[in-house]
């Protein structure tokens, strides 16, 4: 009993632990920037208190009521407006308003506590009023021949969420283009390993052949060899078959010049990297599953005149189902989720969207919101892919853990 108190709670622990950080960069992802920045995501679904700076209206504005000069407006829908405008300029998506009760404000951006709605206070020889829906009276003796001023506010601001962040993504197209790139990359990169690691397991499990073990014990001890002690001997090797590919098509006529200059990086390296990278763990993995399968179901089949290659594909393959979407989900996680592979074998202009969230911390690092969203795209693939394959991946890794399994 204790045991299974214990297990339900590490269980819930681990959810906890997974669930929390994607939450928060979902919804920070659709929030916006002052909110992102100044309050905790565990704080989006109740009213925060926000400071701003708000510029009034100045001399441009100014009326005759009486004997007093006076400027009127709404801080609210003039700094709402502005941003509408700005963002209008900038063929960006619509801003997110700032709305809700002035909760304290001040003359200066520096000093928003001064006072309280409904009070007011001196501003360079006015009085300045300011009501709690951001309603100001700005009075004054004589004419004023200035431009306006900049106060500060504290907000009560309602929760607010949209699509913003996510529309500023795709605004560009290097988002959409690291999509597609990321796509192009990680669906041969995984189908590829998992095909060559089925046939090596079949040869394992049920082909006789001279050095099979040696062979075996060899690929297992690849397992412990760290990638990173590969990148600079492969990537030599990428662009000294650049080179003689360069050399032999300026042989043949078939280019002349720099023409002749093929790339080192190619997604076609990233697909042979990722390749030989995740066969080692594939063959193992594929390769125990494989070996299980009933003998008789082989020994009937050979008796009924069937090929090795019959066998493979009418027997093995089907009923591997399990273990080939098992191993395809970490393959697909690995490789969409890699940037140390994509970063150095990988093209220079054609970036993978874990490139493109990585340089878009240097540009947009004050925009918390803004990265979340790009994140948040590039998780929800491999979580689809995961839900989707989810029956599989159970199944595999249940697979001969009780009799008949």
């Amino acid at each position: 009993m204790a045991r299974r108190i214990i297990a339900s709670l590490l269980l819930l622990l681990l959810v906890f632990v997974w669930v929390v950080p994607f939450a928060g960069l979902l919804i920070t992802s659709a929030r916006s920037t002052k909110h992102a920045n100044e309050t905790g995501f565990w704080t989006a679904f109740q009213t925060n208190e926000i400071g701003y700076s708000f510029k009034t209206k100045g001399k441009e504005a100014i009326e005759r009521i009486g004997d007093d000069w006076v400027i009127k407006g709404n801080i609210f829908d003039e700094r709402n407006a502005a941003d509408q405008h700005l963002a209008t300029q900038n063929n960006e998506p619509r801003t997110f308003d700032i709305m809700g009760r002035v909760s304290r404000f001040g003359s200066g951006a520096a000093n928003p506590d001064v006072a309280a709605p409904g009070d007011t206070i001196t501003i360079r020889d006015g009085q300045f009023t300011l009501q709690e829906n951001g309603d100001y009276v700005w009075a004054f003796a004589s004419e004023y021949t200035k431009s306006g001023k900049t106060i500060g506010v504290r907000v009560a601001h309602p929760p607010q969420f949209g699509l913003r962040n996510y529309k500023r993504a795709f605004a560009d197209g290097r988002i959409p283009n690291a999509l597609i790139n990321s796509f192009i990359v990680t669906i041969p990169a995984t189908i590829i390993p998992v095909l060559i690691a089925a046939f090596a397991a079949y040869a394992f499990s049920w082909l006789q052949f001279p050095g099979r073990d040696l062979l075996l014990g060899i690929v297992i001890a690849l397992l412990v060899v760290p990638l990173q002690l590969a990148f600079i001997p492969v990537l030599s090797i990428y662009a000294n078959l650049a080179d003689w590919a360069g050399d032999l098509s300026a042989s043949l006529g078939w280019c002349s010049g720099q023409e002749c200059d093929y790339p080192a990086k190619t997604f076609s390296g990233l697909w042979m990297a990722h390749t030989a990278f995740g066969l080692p763990l594939a063959i193992f993995l594929l390769r125990n599953y494989i070996a299980g399968l009933p003998r008789e179901l082989m020994e009937s089949a050979r008796l009924d005149g069937a090929s090795h290659l019959q066998i493979f594909t009418k027997l093995v393959l089907p009923l591997s189902m399990p273990a080939l979407a098992s191993y395809g989900i970490f393959q697909f996680l690995w490789v969409w989720n890699d940037l140390l592979v994509a970063l150095i074998l990988g093209p220079t202009s054609d970036l993978v969207l874990p490139i493109e969230i990585q340089k878009q911390i240097g540009t947009f690092k004050s925009e918390l919101e803004r990265l979340n969203a790009s994140a948040f795209i590039s998780m929800i693939v491999p979580l689809i892919v995961f839900l989707s394959m989810q029956k599989y991946f159970v199944r595999g890794l249940l697979a001969g853990s009780v009799k008949g399994g």
